[in-house]
């Protein structure tokens, strides 16, 4: 009987651990994928019986024993390097698939789906809005980091915002990478912030929840962004109470979803 993993189809080619639970993974496909969009996500897999990590909690809903434990995740990298699939993942305790994956090195092999999907990309921005916001926490950056470095080598016709909330200044990945995209790349602003000063106390950059920039009059005073559906798109990538706090603030601005049905300037994608 054939076992799960002989349907593994990618191999780890490197691996940089930011955290004890977050770290960066580039992979690649036996065989490349299609061409895909920043911003898309592709499924990941590993075999149920592959060991979790030590220490991590019980999983929320037990594995049934060879079994091919799927998730789906964004894309860090930007489509131009072709075969190689990157990808920034932040261990979840009592999950399935992340203390899974947590265990894996260079030379490792695991599932990579064979299909691409999904509508959170850059293309679904009308031509006429001038200013794209990118607004994540934790690894919902990932989508933004392959649409920077898309952007670096050909440029997409907007100014960008991005805006990353992490507790420590640790865990604000990419960091040095956004800092030189937003310093050489023109029509980039990068602001990350963190909210456990306390633990951080070197960090000399922006602290809070990334959410008051919707409440406040911050962007417009110190970025010069007008908060209008007319004019400027909203990206949402990652916690979901993140996501509904700042649809809120902007649902009496005219903000509204977007959906392939009913297009709207409010994009999200929840990381659970």
């Amino acid at each position: 009987m054939e076992a799960v993993s002989d349907k593994y189809n990618a191999v780890v080619v490197a691996k940089q651990a930011l955290t004890a639970d977050l770290f960066i993974m580039k992979v690649k496909p036996d065989k490349p994928l299609a061409e895909f969009i920043s911003g898309q996500y592709v499924l990941l897999g590993m075999s149920s019986n592959v060991p979790r990590r030590a220490g991590c909690e019980p999983e929320f809903k037990e594995s049934k024993p060879d079994r091919m434990v799927l998730r789906a995740y964004s894309i860090a990298s930007s489509g131009l390097e072709p075969g190689l699939l990157e990808f920034y993942i932040s261990v979840v305790s009592n999950g399935a698939l992340t203390p899974r994956l947590a265990g894996l090195q260079p030379g490792d092999r695991l599932m990579v789906g064979d299909k691409i999907r999904g509508f959170f990309t850059l293309e679904t921005v009308p031509k006429e809005h001038k200013t794209v916001i990118l607004a994540a926490t934790g690894t919902g950056l990932a989508p933004y980091v392959s649409m920077m470095r898309r952007h670096a080598v050909h440029p997409y016709p907007f100014r960008f915002v991005i805006l990353h909330g992490a507790p420590r200044s640790w865990e604000l990945g990419y960091l040095e990478e956004l800092r030189l995209q937003s310093r050489y790349l023109s029509r980039v602003a990068y602001v990350p912030s963190i909210t456990r000063t306390k633990e951080d106390p070197w960090w000399t950059g922006e602290s809070g929840r990334i959410t008051k920039y919707f409440q406040s009059h911050l962007l417009r005073d110190k970025l010069e962004v007008e908060l209008d559906p007319a004019k400027t798109s909203i990206f949402l990538c990652g916690n979901p109470a993140m996501i509904h706090e700042v649809g809120e603030t902007l649902a009496p601005l005219g903000y509204t979803a977007y959906t392939t049905q009913t297009p709207g300037s409010l994009h999200t994608e929840e990381y659970w």
